[in-house]
């Protein structure tokens, strides 16, 4: 079977013309097409979220999280005053531990804490944990206390134990 013979080029065209109509967005155009499908195609067909189990408590963070450790441990708890509550049962202790650095190994965990705080040593004042910020007088605020004992001093130089529990609590003061 013999080749037909090649069309000959278009004498009126150089190789500094701009491309024909089209052909200069025709692949950008393709791969668009196509990276739009597969996103589509993967948003209708990934798993869904974990959902947790009937009884469990839904204000509970689902996910990965590191085992807990071996040796002395704490406990932290987060009540934000409106039902939800987040729940660090064992964080690693450590000897010279304060309420201050157990808030920074939680957020060092993940699912982790934002925190945000104003001062420094006994002046360290925590005004907002996961973007719940203290409202300022006569409003609510961040309240901690250690196994069951109302905190007197800031949160940083206040010293922990081995299996000491802590709950901060976001309520307008008593």
């Amino acid at each position: 079977m013999e080749n037909p013979p090649l069309l000959p080029a278009d004498p009126a065209r150089t190789s500094l013309d701009p491309p024909a109509p089209g052909g200069r967005w025709a692949m950008p155009l393709v791969l668009f097409t196509a990276l739009a499908i597969m996103t589509g195609l993967m948003l209708k067909f990934k798993p869904p979220a974990a959902i947790p189990p009937a009884g469990a408590d839904r204000g509970a963070v689902v996910g990965w999280a590191p085992a807990p450790p071996d040796g002395p441990a704490v406990s932290l708890s987060i009540d934000f005053g409106n039902g939800a509550r987040r729940d660090f049962s064992r964080l690693p202790w450590n000897e010279g531990m304060t309420v201050g650095s157990l808030m920074e190994a939680a957020a060092q965990f993940r699912p982790g804490i934002r925190l945000e705080r104003r001062g420094e040593g006994a002046m360290t004042l925590l005004t907002s944990i996961d973007g719940v910020a203290n409202q300022g007088p006569g409003g609510r605020s961040w309240i901690y206390s250690v196994n069951g004992q109302a905190g007197e001093v800031s949160c940083a130089v206040q010293p922990l134990a081995t299996g000491d529990r802590v709950l901060w609590v976001f309520s307008a003061p008593e």
